[in-house]
């Protein structure tokens, strides 16, 4: 669906990275308190992607568990399909990744751009009950697949948004979660692996620069997404993904700026019956993609 807008040191690569994975091995555990802060702020956040501790209760299943059952996978692609005429598998896959992504997202980038903390991400770690609710959008209301999120090792690693090796150790986590999601993925939708990729780093890089706002920390977010995203050789990484600038005149002639993302990814919304490209998608032309944007944003000045 189209999305909602949200307003060199000289050493080699490879030696910079085993330098932060040396040191990401050895963050220190965060004591209960901050978790505790952390997990109600998250809550409070992000209302329907709650993220807690504890075990995985009656209506729980962990992330391992849910995408290596075909049937749950089955069924989550056929709500997908079941919500714009000419959905095509893939097209549901891609839409299934999307979703999926908002909510790992939600319950993992506020805990690290907030407060610092990097969860356990692993699959057998992480307990998912889902839910379907209905969520406006451009003036109408569309049912979606959302779910709470418990981890179920209470322990966290505690580390720094700004700190090199800590954003490794948040970057290893999220690549290791999401791995048997696009292969079940792929497995059933034959998406590509890459395409799959692009959409959880597109997850990332939003949930990055809107927990900025959210925690005052916007431009470390962003600094911290990029360098997190863009490791080469990492499967999240890719050229197009990054954040730009768009300036218009307010009311009063004065400047008024936002920081969008613009998507590596593309969920093929557009594909569908009724569909269109989302705002930032990576196969609109820069052009284009500007000229809508600033319209986008004089309409919510009030002045388009």
């Amino acid at each position: 669906m189209a999305e909602t807008l949200w307003f060199g040191s000289g050493e080699s690569p490879l030696a910079v990275r085993l330098e932060a994975m040396t040191a990401a091995m050895e963050m220190p555990r965060a004591d209960e308190g901050l978790v505790r802060r952390a997990l109600d702020a998250q809550a409070t956040y992000m209302p329907d992607v709650r993220a807690d501790t504890g075990p995985a209760g009656e209506g729980w299943t962990t992330v391992e568990a849910f995408f290596s059952d075909e049937a749950a996978i089955g069924e989550f692609l056929a709500f997908e399909q079941s919500l714009n005429e000419g959905t095509d598998l893939r097209t549901a896959g891609a839409l299934l990744m999307t979703d999926y992504g908002y909510i790992l997202a939600a319950a993992a980038v506020p805990l690290f751009v907030g407060f610092g903390l990097v969860p356990d991400l692993s699959p057998a770690s992480v307990a998912l009950s889902f839910y379907t609710t209905e969520e406006p959008h451009d003036g109408k209301m569309h049912r979606t697949r959302r779910a709470h999120v418990r981890f179920l090792e209470e322990t966290f690693w505690q580390g720094q948004l700004d700190d090199a090796a800590d954003g490794e150790r948040f970057r290893d986590e999220i690549e290791r979660h999401f791995h048997p999601v696009v292969e079940a993925i792929h497995a059933r939708t034959r998406l590509s692996r890459t395409a799959l990729w692009r959409l959880a780093a597109d997850a990332i890089a939003g949930r990055f620069l809107d927990a900025g706002h959210r925690f005052g920390t916007v431009e470390a977010a962003k600094a911290t997404a990029m360098r997190i995203l863009k490791v080469p050789r990492s499967p999240l990484a890719n050229r197009q993904l990054h954040y730009f600038d768009l300036t218009v005149l307010d009311g009063h002639q004065k400047d008024f700026s936002y920081t969008f993302r613009q998507r590596g990814g593309c969920c093929r919304f557009y594909l569908v019956e009724g569909g269109e490209y989302c705002s930032t998608c990576v196969l609109k032309a820069p052009g284009e993609r500007d000229d809508e944007l600033r319209l986008a944003m004089r309409r919510h000045l009030g002045i388009a």
